[in-house]
This record gives structure tokens, C-alpha cells and sequence, in this order.
């Protein structure tokens, strides 16, 4: 397993750091909870960046202040930095993984498929408490609605 470096942030694009990471191997070793929420992390993380709303924001170095600031986009950095935690094999075990870093990941799973298939607007209004304004007309699409559940470790038809 190569080690894990991210890209620099500083100039790599929003589109490709999902690039990266959507492209980070499974590891091997991997028992098949940990091999779920790998695989589904990188098939959300593929559509939330690829979303209409992230059009703004794609082209942007990661560490610039996002053009756009959406629930598409804070789903997105969401979910792209539990799949960096979930993938730094030297703080996951993929064979057994365990501990508090597992924990979070799991907890953040579940957290972002509440948040991604919640219909009272709680995102939205998380969004406008922290003063982002930009999801007036912005829905997740049905496919990411529809996948949402295997970041809780739910399988989907």
C-alpha cells in the first residue's frame, strides 16, 4: 500500500483532489465493513463533486474560500475528509479496523447520510447560522439521495 500524501491544497483543484481520491486503492487487506465504506465514500465523494452546484467551486485551488458555499459543497469537503481519515491506512487498520479514529468515521458516516436525505432543512439552516446563503434551488440529486444510506454502512439495491 503506497503511503498516504495528499496533494498540495495550495494548487490543486477541488476536481482534482476528488480525482485522487476516488482513485486511492482499496487496500488489500481490507475486511469487507472497511472495504462498504471505502467504496462508498469514493462513489459519493465522485457525485457530490461532479453535482451542478459544485460548478463554481470545482476549478478552485482546496484551499481557496469556495465561490459557492452549499450544502452540495459542504457535503462534499465532508465526506472528502472522512474518506482522507478512513484512508490513511496509518491510522485505520483496513483488516481490523477499530478505535476512536473508526469511531468518528463511523459517526460521520451516519451524519452525512442524515444530512444529505434530511427533508426538515437542517443542512440549509446549519448553512445560514455559520452566514452561507447559496442554497436557495440546490437539492442533492436522487442518485446521491438514493446512495446516502452506504455511508452508514447500509447496502442499497
Amino acid at each position: 500500500m503506497p503511503m498516504y500524501v495528499q496533494p498540495d491544497g495550495n494548487t490543486t483543484t477541488r476536481e482534482k483532489f476528488t480525482d485522487f481520491y476516488i482513485n486511492w486503492p482499496l487496500p488489500s487487506n481490507a475486511n469487507e465493513e472497511y472495504r462498504k465504506l471505502f467504496l462508498a465514500h469514493q462513489r459519493l465523494l465522485k457525485l457530490l463533486c461532479d453535482h451542478p452546484a459544485m460548478d463554481p467551486n470545482r476549478q478552485q485551488t482546496y484551499n481557496t474560500p469556495a465561490n459557492s458555499k452549499n450544502k452540495v459543497y459542504f457535503m462534499w469537503d465532508f465526506v472528502g475528509r472522512t474518506f482522507a481519515l478512513l484512508s490513511n491506512t496509518q491510522v485505520i487498520n483496513p483488516a481490523n479496523p477499530s478505535g476512536k479514529e473508526w469511531v468518528d468515521i463511523m459517526l460521520r458516516g451516519t451524519m452525512a447520510h442524515s444530512l444529505i436525505v434530511d427533508t426538515t432543512g437542517r443542512l440549509e439552516q446549519q448553512n445560514r447560522a455559520v452566514g452561507y446563503h447559496d442554497d436557495e434551488g440546490v437539492e442533492f440529486s436522487d442518485e446521491i439521495k438514493r446512495l446516502a444510506p452506504t455511508l452508514s454502512g447500509i447496502e442499497v439495491p
